[in-house]
């Protein structure tokens, strides 16, 4: 029992310090900045955070939770900051979770899918042991407590995170307006086609597609979406935009699929941004805009509205 008593608050810390060391690396996984994205898309955005806040909050957060992995090892303020600190974003997490419901919570990216009522075990049993190690743990013995060693830490991880996942220009997505005032599409500016007859998505009918290149789901939309070319002579054209993730499989997708179409690539993060330029943070790949003059006739995307084929066949026909 005595070595128990002796071993246990230490044994406690590496357990902790694993967790969230785990945890901060995790939602860096596999790209940084593809994963950092995905969990402000994912988590950040659904919960309200404005989409030029949130690279901030993701960034500060990780680097809160890589912070807390190293400091809860070291002597300084462990009982007075370190410890509540740690408790309190666990319990704060946890909150957060009871009120989702999705497959993979995030808490360990796409590393350790980790559904929110596992996620929620996790984090209780680590708030138990953490209060056993504040009841049984006392703050630097020897010495003075030193507060710049905590500051140091957080800003040496801050400064980590953004040097690995650098920000980019946020832009804000509204629709814009011609000299004679007419309402464009909000996706008009930032359709860049290249080795192509030049296009207007604000002239006739167009279908505009937002696909990941891997994604299986969007390739079965792709090939929809040719035999509905095949059988109508004048199909509006299509514009494919790829968010940029897996780009070397454009040419397998094409081959696949049998699409003609113009396309380009965009970064991950500016992908989200235009998918949701209405605040609508629900949409997903793949997502298929028809448009005609620039207004918006259907938007399908992955769940709330999935692409329907012979829906779409309809509204061509009137």
């Amino acid at each position: 029992m005595e070595k128990i008593k002796k071993y246990a608050p230490m044994t406690i810390r590496i357990l902790i310090a694993v967790l969230f060391l785990i945890s901060a690396f995790a939602k860096l996984y596999p790209s940084p900045y593809l994963a950092i994205t995905t969990f402000e898309k994912k988590q950040l955005l659904d919960l309200g955070f404005d989409s030029c806040f949130a690279p901030y909050f993701s960034r500060l957060l990780i680097a809160l939770e890589l912070a807390l992995g190293i400091a809860i090892l070291q002597p300084h303020y462990l009982k007075k900051i370190v410890i509540p600190v740690t408790v309190l974003l666990l319990s704060v997490f946890t909150i957060h979770l009871s009120l989702i419901d999705i497959p993979n919570c995030g808490c360990f990216g796409e590393l350790i899918p980790m559904s929110p009522n596992q996620a929620i075990v996790k984090n209780v049993i680590s708030i138990l042991l953490l209060i056993y190690l504040f009841r049984n743990v006392s703050d630097h013995r020897s010495g003075k407590n030193k507060l710049s060693n905590l500051i140091l830490i957080y800003l040496a991880s801050t400064l980590f995170l953004f040097m690995l996942t650098p920000m980019k220009p946020c832009i804000k997505f509204n629709p814009i307006k011609s000299q004679a005032e007419k309402p464009l599409s909000p996706f008009s500016e930032f359709i860049e086609i290249e080795g192509y007859s030049p296009f207007n998505i604000d002239e006739g009918e167009k279908i505009l597609c937002f696909f990941a290149p891997g994604c299986d789901h969007c390739m079965e939309a792709a090939m929809e979406l040719n035999q509905l070319s095949i059988k109508n002579s004048d199909f509006p054209q299509v514009h494919i935009i790829f968010m940029d993730e897996e780009k070397e499989k454009i040419g397998d997708f094409f081959v696949a699929t049998g699409i003609k179409a113009s396309y380009q690539i965009m970064d991950i993060g500016k992908f989200w941004e235009l998918l949701a330029f209405d605040g609508n943070n629900n949409r997903q790949t793949p997502a298929i805009v028809y448009l005609k003059n620039g207004n918006i006739e259907e938007f399908y995307y992955s769940d709330e509205n999935e692409f329907d084929s012979i829906g779409l066949e309809i509204l061509l026909s009137e």
